[in-house]
C-alpha cells in the first residue's frame, strides 16, 4: 500500500461545482487514509459548503481572504496562503482550484515544499463571448502560470483541447473527469410531488445558475416551442440568477414552473429528459446527476457532454449554436417516445458505473503520485 499524503486543497469560489468537487474530494482522499486541508475564503463561501465543510471532522478548514478580481490584494492574499501553508504545512501536495485559488498556488515561492496541482473547473478563456483583448490576456497569464505548476487536471476532452489552444503543455495535463453518486431510491414519485407534476407531465428540467453562461432563456424558449406540438410537455427551472426576470417574462406559466434554488440531485429523478442549453461549460455536475438518476439527456456540446453522452444511445449532443427551435425539435422527439426514454435512460445509468466518486479520487490520487515523482526527478537532476 502506498503512504498516505498530506493534502492542501486550496479554493476561493465554493460555489456551484467547484465546491462541490473539492468538498467530494477531501472526503475521498480521507476515507482512503489521506490527510487534508481545505483553504477557503469566506467571503464568497457558499452556506451549503461551509455547513458541509464544519460537519466533515476529519478535514481541516482554513479560511483565508481570497479575492475574485485581479489587484493589489492579491499580494496579501497570497502572503496569508504562504502562512498557512508554512503553518500547517509541510505538505506533499497543493491543490489549487479555479483560476484565483490556481494562480496563488503556483505563484507561492518555489522553495516551499510540495507538487502544485492546478484545476481549472472551465478556463474563463473557454466563454465564446469573451472580447480577443481580455481573452489574449488571460491566456497569456495562463500560459506564464503553467510553467510554475507541476501538473494541470482538466475534466473534459473539450478542456484539454482548449487548455491546448491557449498554450498548455499536452504532457503536463491528465483528464479526471468529475464523479457523482447515485441518488437514494426515495426518488420519483417524491420529486414529482415537490415539482407539483401529473402523471400524464412529460417533465424536461433545467438545473443551474439562471445566468447568461447557462442561457435559460433559450431553454425557456425551446419548452415553449415544443409544448405548442406536445402539450403534456412541463418545463421545471431549477435554480436562480440575474436572467430570471427575462427567462420568466419570455415563458407560459402553464408550460413553465420556476422553483428557484432546490435539492438538484434530489429531484432529478422526477424529470423524464433533463435539458442543458449552456454556451460553455468543462464538466458540469447536473449531467453527471442526470446520469446517475438514469434521466435521458439533451444538451449543447460543451464540455462534458462527450463523456456523459452517447449521442443517440443515452441522450441528443446538439450544436453549441442551435436555435430554440431546433432544440425543441429533439425534445419533442423524446417526449413523444416513451420507450425510447427508457432505452436511454437504462443507457445513461450503465455509463454511470464508471463516473463515481471514488473513480475520480483515484484518478485525481494518480495525478499526485507523477507529480511528486516528476518533481524528485527533476530535483536530482538539478544536482
Amino acid at each position: 500500500m502506498s503512504e498516505p499524503l498530506k493534502i492542501a486543497l486550496i479554493l476561493e469560489t465554493s460555489g456551484g461545482g467547484s465546491g462541490r468537487h473539492v468538498l467530494d474530494l477531501a472526503k475521498g482522499l480521507v476515507q482512503d487514509g489521506h490527510s487534508v486541508t481545505v483553504v477557503w475564503a469566506p467571503n464568497r463561501a457558499d452556506a451549503d459548503f461551509v455547513t458541509a465543510l464544519e460537519q466533515e471532522q476529519r478535514i481541516a478548514a482554513v479560511p483565508i481572504a481570497m479575492k475574485r478580481s485581479v489587484g493589489p490584494k492579491d499580494m496579501a492574499s497570497l502572503r496569508d496562503l504562504r502562512r498557512c501553508i508554512e503553518d500547517h504545512g509541510p505538505f506533499d501536495v497543493i491543490h489549487g482550484h479555479s483560476s484565483k485559488a490556481g494562480a496563488l498556488v503556483r505563484l507561492l515561492p518555489r522553495g516551499i515544499a510540495g507538487a502544485r496541482v492546478y484545476t481549472p473547473h472551465a478556463f474563463r478563456t473557454m466563454d465564446p463571448e469573451l472580447r480577443p483583448l481580455p481573452r489574449r490576456m488571460y491566456s497569456m497569464i495562463e500560459r506564464s502560470l503553467e510553467k510554475r505548476g507541476d501538473r494541470t487536471i482538466v475534466v473534459s476532452n473539450a478542456e484539454f483541447k482548449h487548455a491546448a489552444s491557449i498554450g498548455y503543455a499536452p504532457a503536463g495535463m491528465t483528464r479526471v473527469v468529475n464523479g457523482a453518486k447515485t441518488p437514494g431510491e426515495s426518488g420519483r414519485s417524491k420529486a414529482r410531488d415537490m415539482m407539483k407534476l401529473e402523471a400524464s407531465d412529460v417533465a424536461i428540467g433545467f438545473v443551474g445558475r439562471l445566468e447568461q453562461q447557462k442561457d435559460p432563456v433559450r431553454f425557456v424558449q425551446a419548452i415553449t416551442h415544443a409544448a405548442q406540438h406536445v402539450p403534456n410537455i412541463k418545463g421545471v427551472v431549477i435554480g436562480d440568477g440575474s436572467l430570471r426576470a427575462e427567462a420568466e417574462q419570455k415563458s407560459c406559466s402553464e408550460t413553465i414552473r420556476f422553483l428557484g434554488w432546490q435539492d438538484g440531485p434530489a429531484l432529478m429523478s422526477g424529470l423524464e429528459i433533463f435539458c442543458m442549453t449552456s454556451r460553455y461549460e468543462a464538466m458540469p455536475y447536473t449531467l453527471l446527476e442526470a446520469l446517475h438518476a438514469g434521466v435521458p439527456i439533451i444538451t449543447t456540446d460543451v464540455g462534458g457532454a462527450e463523456e456523459t453522452v452517447d449521442h443517440g444511445k443515452s441522450g441528443y449532443v446538439l450544436p453549441l449554436s442551435s436555435s430554440p427551435e431546433y432544440i425543441s425539435g429533439a425534445l419533442q422527439d423524446l417526449a413523444q417516445q416513451p420507450k425510447k426514454r427508457e432505452a436511454f435512460a437504462r443507457a445513461s445509468s450503465r455509463l454511470a458505473e464508471t463516473r463515481t466518486i471514488q473513480v475520480m479520487v483515484d484518478e485525481t490520487l494518480a495525478v499526485y503520485r507523477t507529480a511528486l515523482t516528476e518533481r524528485s526527478v527533476s530535483r536530482r537532476s538539478q544536482v
